[in-house]
């Protein structure tokens, strides 16, 4: 037994929806050919507008907070390994925590010399931002 046996009219419902869309201006294949004449007319994709200049950050400023972020960052594994250790206490923590209380500090501190658009910045955020709420976490006693 076929489907189109049971419901002999699913093929007409079908052309009836697809007569609506294009009524209503929902035609697939109109639509995709305008967003791709858009895109030839924009020229090819390498030839984009020059970026707007940025600020310079100083070499010694970018390693010093890739270093930062990575030195969290592992902090943050050996947080994560330390809490899977059934055999260490709450207590024996604390170690780990004070040092992603520091390196937040640190990471915020120096995310506040970089511009706002730069993605050092952006990453530094991100890692200052997991670095506080998993020590925000041990603080409110959620670890014990």
């Amino acid at each position: 037994m076929k489907i189109s046996d049971l419901q002999p009219n699913l093929n007409q419902i079908g052309k009836s929806a697809g007569a609506a869309n294009q009524a209503n201006g929902l035609d697939f294949a109109r639509i995709l050919a305008q967003e791709l004449r858009g895109l030839e007319q924009s020229g090819p994709a390498g030839a984009t507008a020059p970026a707007a200049p940025a600020t310079t950050v100083a070499p010694q400023l970018r390693i010093e907070g890739l270093s930062l972020s990575e030195t969290a960052i592992s902090t943050l594994d050996a947080f994560g390994q330390a809490l899977g250790n059934p055999a260490l206490k709450s207590g024996d923590l604390e170690p780990y925590v004070a040092a992603l209380e520091e390196e937040t500090a640190g990471l915020l501190a120096m995310r506040n010399d970089l511009p706002a658009d730069d993605p050092l910045a952006k990453l530094l955020d991100r890692v200052a931002t997991v670095s506080y709420l998993e020590s925000a976490k041990y603080r409110r006693g959620d670890y014990q």
